[in-house]
């Protein structure tokens, strides 16, 4: 039950007899014009309506339109990186730290918002039918996607360390902070990230929110960018979140898939 929602009257003109014998209903006088006629109703029931649907699934619907902005935003931004590397990537984001920082907080905020937009889809699944998968997906997302965000705190450390440090010694740092327990939550972040947006969206055509033509795409976002190919290969990366964009749209209209 919606606690916020207006409360209408449902009550209903008697239509038993009165005391002389006669039906109240059958009075003319006893009917109201403006209960008998439909445009009076209507405007109050569209209200009613809209006033009806959650908001957090419609805020859900905002952040995961917001996120392939914010991780294009982040790629757009990334220091030109002279050759591959730890040192030849400290040294870019040594190079310009104010760039760098901009990067990584748009990278760090486009990760929450797709934690924050995933858990939001299992409200676009009306019936059974993808349910499971779609909740079981939406979790592992939100899981990666907050590790994934929480990755992003090294960039701020290394910016630091390529401009007091030698960049051997950087590189020694970064290497004995990513030993055992920090290469399981990188490779997990990224597995449950990247594996995960695109179960989900398989899962959101298995529940007839989206098209099977369109939610393969969301395997290629990452790649497309891991590519190196510029702002050209952003913007490509950016369209094949159709999937993710798709879904944003869907969860803002307040829709929801067939009930199976």
């Amino acid at each position: 039950m919606n606690l916020f929602a207006p409360i209408t009257s449902t009550s209903t003109p008697s239509a038993g007899l009165d005391q002389g014998g006669s039906s109240s209903a059958a009075s003319p006088s006893a009917a109201s014009p403006s209960a008998a006629s439909p445009s009076a109703a209507s405007p109050s029931s569209a209200a009613a309506a809209a006033s009806s649907r959650p908001l957090l699934p419609r805020l859900g619907g905002l952040a995961l339109l917001a996120a392939p902005l914010l991780l294009l935003g982040g790629v757009l931004t990334s220091p030109p990186q002279q050759g591959s590397g730890t040192a030849a990537y400290i040294e870019s984001l040594a190079a310009d730290v104010p760039l760098s920082l901009l990067s990584a907080n748009l990278l760090h905020y486009g990760w929450v918002a797709f934690a924050l937009g995933a858990l939001a889809t299992i409200a676009l699944v009306a019936g059974r039918r993808g349910r499971v998968w779609v909740s079981i997906a939406a979790v592992v997302v939100a899981f990666g996607s907050i590790q994934m965000s929480g990755l992003l705190l090294s960039d701020w450390f290394l910016a630091g360390a390529g401009n007091v440090l030698s960049i051997d010694d950087a590189v020694a740092m970064d290497t004995a902070a990513k030993e055992t327990s920090a290469l399981v939550w990188v490779i997990s972040a990224q597995a449950c990230a990247l594996l995960g947006i695109l179960a989900l969206s398989l899962g959101l055509a298995r529940a007839r929110v989206l098209s099977w033509w369109v939610a393969p795409l969301a395997a290629l976002p990452f790649v497309i960018m891991a590519l190196n190919l510029g702002a050209i290969g952003a913007v490509i990366g950016f369209a094949a979140f159709a999937p993710i964009l798709l879904t944003g749209v869907a969860l803002v209209r307040g829709g929801r898939s067939a009930a199976a």
